[in-house]
């Protein structure tokens, strides 16, 4: 399992185990280990960047799990996620086969399936058309098209596990999925926008990903998604399930691309994040809408929506993603209060580091 220590690659470990698998954890040595706290798992060091490092790593597995990548849309530039998205499968697939490994499940993701203009739900058939695609998306298309080349040309079985918005935790490193829950939440004006998105939770990725090892055919990828919901759907449950009120305005691509600009420009100034980018807003309006029933064949049953948002916000609202004054205004719903007892415990220190 590359990228064992985020979000999903963590998530994954604890499906396998739970259905009774053996699993085996790579990690950097710089690695934030919260993620895996209590598993029953051993943690081998090895690195993407020293591809030297993979081979022994893999040695003995039937199965590599590559959730490693980076995601971001800021502070990273095209040749870095290049580096990392694309290069690094390209390492891992080398390792794998000269390891003996039989099948690599790749996670990539729903874009590389495209979005639409209204409302309409795309298949695993779809590609993207002319819209705007950021970096990331564009090295998640190469990343995809490199695994299913060289898996073919190594022999290895290559199947691609393509997530939609992943929300969920515990989220340490906080990933731009559930960035934008705590983002509406600490907007004032509780601005929501044109266009949707498809929202599916962590944790039924995670089962997804195991359940494509097992069935998946080589060669395909799987889209892995939940329900299809606009945006004010959205933002309107979350402000249900957090006792607010809200949405309150409605983001125009013109406003949104000033203000992401404004916010661009006050993090290089400010050495830190921007809320909000660019790349982001120059997507608003799309519908990032999806079907998973080619994966649903295989016995793919994710939770609803609302029930994704219920169990995210369970750790958001008492995570250090929120300031002291957006947390204290908030009035969780019984059923985010429940859903924060469910979860699992990591250790509050680490190093900050991300898996």
């Amino acid at each position: 399992m590359t990228g064992a220590s985020g979000l999903v690659g963590s998530q994954v470990v604890r499906a396998l185990l739970a259905g009774g698998h053996r699993a085996r954890a790579l990690v950097r040595r710089s690695s934030d280990l919260r993620q895996l706290h209590g598993l029953d798992v051993p943690l081998v060091n090895a690195d993407l960047r020293h591809p030297d490092s993979l081979r022994p790593a893999f040695e003995g597995c039937d199965t590599v799990f590559h959730c490693a990548a980076v995601f971001a849309y800021w502070d990273a530039s095209r040749e870095e996620l290049t580096r990392a998205n694309v290069e690094g499968t390209r390492e891992v697939l080398r390792a794998a086969a000269a390891a003996g490994v039989r099948r690599v499940v790749v996670t990539s993701s729903s874009i590389t399936c495209g979005s639409s203009g209204g409302p309409v739900a795309r298949d695993e058939e779809w590609m993207p058309g002319e819209e705007y695609l950021p970096d990331y998306f564009i090295t998640k298309l190469e990343q995809e098209r490199t695994a299913f080349a060289l898996g073919a040309e190594l022999g290895l079985e290559v199947v691609a596990a393509c997530p939609t918005i992943v929300v969920g935790g515990p989220d340490w490193r906080l990933v731009p999925s559930n960035a934008l829950i705590t983002r509406y939440l600490a907007d004032s004006l509780r601005t929501t926008y044109p266009g949707g998105c498809n929202i599916v939770s962590v944790r039924d990725v995670a089962a997804g990903h195991v359940l494509l090892a097992e069935r998946g055919t080589a060669g395909e990828r799987y889209l892995l998604g939940g329900e299809n919901w606009a945006w004010r759907t959205i933002h309107q449950t979350v402000s249900e399930l957090c006792g607010t009120r809200g949405p309150w305005v409605t983001a125009t691509h013109t406003g949104a691309y000033l203000a992401a600009t404004v916010g661009e420009i006050r993090a290089v100034l400010t050495a830190t994040a921007p809320a909000t980018t660019r790349a982001e807003a120059r997507t608003m309006g799309r519908f990032y809408w999806y079907r998973h029933d080619k994966a649903a064949g295989l016995g793919y049953r994710p939770r609803p929506a609302r029930q994704a948002l219920v169990e995210a916000l369970g750790w958001l609202v008492t995570s250090p993603h929120l300031s002291d004054r957006v947390r204290s205004a908030l009035r969780p719903h019984p059923e985010v209060t429940a859903a924060r007892e469910l979860l699992p415990r990591p250790l509050e220190g680490g190093d900050g580091a991300a898996g």
